[in-house]
């Protein structure tokens, strides 16, 4: 399992030069007592290149298809292609101690997508009366027309919604489009950011996968995604809202334009 990025893939990072860009970092450690020690060190070294730790989130499940061997996902925001260098050659040490494994991505971030939809949270009760998403529906026990490749699966929202209802967490999608697929997300988007805050959620973070940075070529995650995204959801409860009440039309479009997607639910932790 890699830990470090090949020399490709180094220098592709390079080669963004003094553009700002985002690591997204899954994380398997080898201990779980070094979590915390591990989250502190290298949060520091992240200050000292001038970056900033945008979440550092414990995964508490993965409710799409796939087993995913990851416990953590740290996101960190640096100003240039060196500070990322930097900052990851300085913490080579510790990582080699704590993990086991690492998957990392470089994004560039949407500048103002996820402010916008934070900013219509006042239009939150009058959405949630007008779309008739107070309550959550009941989870069918057929399939249906689901594609497991792009759609939850069942039995993990179930097990996902049999507990802390009234948790906070934030859903990371990973999505990779078939060809011209991203337009079809787009509408997809654009319909159902309204039920997205009539539950009280929305993109604390949206961005275009730039490349991997870290990835052994036999990992599940290791392929081509286009678009990262971290959804707060203020509880699980709303979440399961928002999903039992997504207009078939609208779920229908996002399937056709998506051809693989992960879905882990994380929570914050502080370091």
């Amino acid at each position: 399992m890699a830990l470090e990025p090949s020399s490709v893939q180094r220098d592709r990072m390079l080669a963004q030069g003094k553009s700002s860009l985002t690591l997204a970092q899954f994380l398997a450690f080898k201990d779980m007592d070094a979590v915390r020690e591990y989250l502190v060190e290298t949060r520091n070294f992240v200050l000292a290149e001038k970056g900033t730790r945008g979440h550092q989130l414990k995964i508490e499940q993965v409710i799409t298809t796939g087993i995913f061997p990851y416990q953590y996902l740290v996101v960190d925001s640096f100003p240039t292609s060196q500070a990322v260098l930097m900052a990851h050659e300085k913490t080579r040490e510790i990582r080699l101690a704590a993990l086991i494994s690492c998957y990392a991505l470089l994004i560039q971030p949407h500048p103002w997508l996820p402010g916008i939809v934070k900013s219509l949270g006042f239009l939150q009760s009058p959405l949630t009366s007008l779309l008739n998403t107070a309550e959550a529906k009941t989870i069918p026990e057929s399939p249906g027309t689901l594609n497991p490749d792009t759609d939850p699966d069942l039995e993990k929202v179930r097990e996902f919604g049999s507990r802390d209802l009234d948790q906070p967490f934030f859903m990371m999608n990973l999505n990779q489009f078939y060809p011209q697929g991203k337009r079809s997300y787009h509408l997809y988007s654009a319909w159902i950011t309204p039920f997205l805050v009539s539950v009280g959620g929305f993109p604390d973070m949206y961005g275009k996968v730039i490349g991997s940075y870290i990835g052994d070529q036999n990992d599940p995650l290791y392929i081509s995604w286009h678009d990262f995204a971290l959804v707060y959801y203020p509880s699980r409860d709303s979440f399961l809202r928002l999903m039992t009440n997504t207009p078939r039309g609208a779920a229908a479009i996002r399937r056709g334009g998506l051809k693989q997607v992960v879905l882990m639910a994380g929570s914050k932790t502080r370091s």
